[in-house]
């Protein structure tokens, strides 16, 4: 499953990401997350947007100030959603290697549900997850702040806990890019209890 299946069709795609599926703003939306994870934001002109779109170029205006905070709330979006799911499977876990294997299960879910909307959180990370944001949601920072609790508890090998959360994140997150490139193909989720064992290893090993 590659962007290339995502690409734009002769009908705009109806499924928002903040917005109700079938208004003009998701339409907007959708078609914005296709063409930016294509081309990048700076290569897309509001114009191209509007006409993927098929609305008027006016209407992203009335939803949106500019095209960057149209850009940075479809990333908001799926961080904020990334940052529920592991908060909740932290909460449901039972014990620090069940809290592991809920973290990988809800990112491949994710990476499953929506891959142009994942896909897109990836390739824009540097952009706008370095944002300094007061009381912004921060999925990487409840899972290094699990693993600190688990190195403390003793389930967890000592080390830096931002070091194994790096590490066990990339071998959920480098995957999901390589199936992006085509390298890998098919639903993240049928590999889930295998990444789950090798972000596991990660986390003894770093």
């Amino acid at each position: 499953m590659t962007m290339a299946n995502d690409a734009l069709p002769d009908a705009p795609d109806p499924r928002g990401v903040t917005a109700v599926d079938g208004t003009a703003k998701a339409r907007i939306e959708r078609a914005a997350l296709v063409l930016f994870s294509q081309n990048g934001v700076d290569a897309v002109s509001t114009r191209e947007i509007a006409g993927a779109a098929q609305v008027a170029e006016g209407s992203i205006y009335r939803h949106f100030k500019s095209k960057e905070v149209l850009a940075e709330a479809l990333f908001e979006a799926i961080h904020s959603r990334l940052f529920d799911l592991v908060e909740t499977a932290l909460e449901d876990a039972d014990g620090f290697e069940d809290a592991v294997t809920r973290v990988v299960e809800v990112y491949c879910e994710a990476a499953d549900e929506d891959p142009a909307l994942f896909e897109y959180h990836l390739i824009h990370m540097f952009r706008f997850g370095r944002t300094d944001r007061e009381g912004r949601p921060d999925p990487v920072r409840l899972i290094a702040e699990a693993v600190a609790r688990g190195i403390e508890a003793g389930d967890c090998p000592p080390g830096d806990p931002e070091l194994k959360t790096a590490a066990a994140l990339g071998v959920v997150l480098q995957p999901a890019a390589h199936r992006m490139a085509g390298r890998l193909h098919g639903l993240m989720t049928v590999r889930k209890a295998e990444l789950a064992r090798a972000a596991l290893a990660a986390l003894k090993g770093a």
